[in-house]
């Protein structure tokens, strides 16, 4: 493959251009189940090659492609090529001369490359039994699927800079169904893992039933001002709405609360923000990103004070400051900002979180619908929440059909306390959060 693409590379160079080729390969086997059918059982490979092109003058084109022949490469090369001249000029737009590499050789298990299609179906078929005989009131899985990936990657670029990796994750989820009298409550979880040893099937199946359980005869409760809690799933998916507002270019652009905010107080002064794209931990790692940039640990906010946005070489360039490694792309797609594993350090347990309630009520937040409607530029967001009351240290019931509004900026500042209970989900890694006296609304 690196012969094929040192060809394609001096030919772009030949035409007085400059490029970048990021080609991905994934070898996937899935199965899952829905109400005791076999819903899906797949096994392929599936590529794709994602090319940048550029002038000197900083006009770009794309062009991908899912053959990775040398013909098909050159043939999408020569569309890019083609392109170039109607884009316009700009002084931004460059590529990587950052030829240091590491290969990370412990992100890759053999065990689980080798898991056999039976043993995945057996997983999955296992998992939705097991969620059924947990509870008599689980009347219907919806969707119980076990999977596995080997991902290869590969990045070249026309400044001689080479890279490429493997790796192995496996992810297991189970959607199921609670139903007793008229009530009924949907539970749904996952895990995502590096090796398939890891994945914790059992923890899937409880926290689904008991999140599914939890839901039936839930309540409507008075409108007012709460202090809230977010799951670890919950706090992961609000960790994903601050990536757009973290992201240089849309500070550059003036897309974001955050513009100009550098060195100021952001959060309260327990929250520090990480950026942990090598954390020997989570499922998804990475020691370079989609632009040949090598990637680092590093805080966006360190104790309430905002250190840095989220960098690809554009924004860099455009705002006088080094790239960070934050472009990724999807398979053999071309790059734009994003994170890995961007999470907050925790300040205490899950436990200490909830035992704290023990003369006064906060609301458990377990699901939420809307969050990705947030705005960037005034922060401001209206979602809908479900979940369960704590009091006493322990749940006591349950609420739908509530609403809970604010700005991003006011859930930074009333951050209190994170727990370590981390739930990697890939961008992000999210856990239980305690945010103080936020606007609910019920009845």
């Amino acid at each position: 493959m690196k012969e094929i693409i040192n060809k394609v590379l001096d030919y772009i160079s030949s035409n007085n251009l400059k490029g970048q080729i990021n080609i991905g390969t994934a070898v996937s086997k899935k199965a899952s189940f829905s109400n005791g059918k076999l819903e899906e059982l797949s096994q392929g490979e599936r590529s794709a090659a994602g090319i940048l092109l550029m002038d000197n003058d900083g006009r770009i084109a794309a062009a991908n492609t899912n053959q990775l022949d040398q013909d098909s490469l050159l043939e999408a090369v020569k569309n890019a090529a083609a392109l170039v001249k109607y884009s316009q000029p700009d002084n931004g737009n460059m590529i990587s001369s950052d030829k240091a590499f590491t290969f990370l050789d412990w992100c890759f298990d053999i065990d689980t490359k080798n898991l056999t299609l039976d043993e995945i179906t057996e997983n999955a078929k296992n998992m939705e039994n097991s969620a059924k005989n947990m509870d008599k009131r689980i009347q219907f899985v919806r969707g119980s699927s076990f999977e596995t990936e080997v991902t290869k990657r590969v990045f070249a670029n026309t400044n001689g800079v080479y890279k490429e990796s493997v790796s192995s994750n496996a992810a297991a989820e189970i959607m199921l169904a609670a139903v007793q009298g008229e009530s009924s409550s949907m539970g749904y979880e996952f895990d995502i893992r590096q090796s398939s040893r890891l994945i914790r099937s059992e923890d899937i199946i409880k926290n689904s039933v008991e999140l599914a359980v939890a839901g039936l005869n839930a309540e409507v409760l008075q409108s007012g001002r709460y202090d809230v809690i977010f799951s670890p799933t919950v706090s992961g998916m609000l960790l994903g709405v601050l990536s757009s507002p973290l992201s240089g270019e849309n500070v550059f652009k003036g897309k974001s609360f955050l513009k100009d905010k550098v060195g100021s107080v952001v959060a309260n002064k327990k929250v520090s923000l990480v950026h942990d794209p090598m954390n020997g931990s989570a499922p998804y790692v990475s020691s370079f990103d989609a632009e040949g940039t090598n990637t680092k640990k590093f805080d966006f906010i360190r104790n309430g004070v905002l250190m840095t946005y989220a960098h690809n070489l554009y924004s860099a360039e455009k705002m006088d400051c080094n790239p960070t490694g934050n472009a990724f792309a999807s398979l053999g797609g071309n790059p734009s900002i994003g994170t890995i594993n961007m999470h907050l350090l925790s300040t205490n347990t899950r436990n200490d979180i909830l035992s704290g309630y023990k003369s006064e009520k906060a609301l458990y937040i377990t699901q939420v619908m809307g969050l990705h409607t947030a705005d960037p530029i005034s922060g401001r967001f209206s979602i809908q929440i479900s979940g369960q009351v704590v009091e006493n240290g322990q749940f006591t019931k349950s609420f739908r059909g509530m609403t809970m509004a604010g700005t991003l900026q006011e859930m930074l500042e009333n951050i209190v306390m994170v727990g370590s209970d981390f739930k990697y989900m890939g961008s992000v890694a999210g856990s239980t959060t305690l945010i103080k006296n936020m606007s609910i609304g019920g009845k």
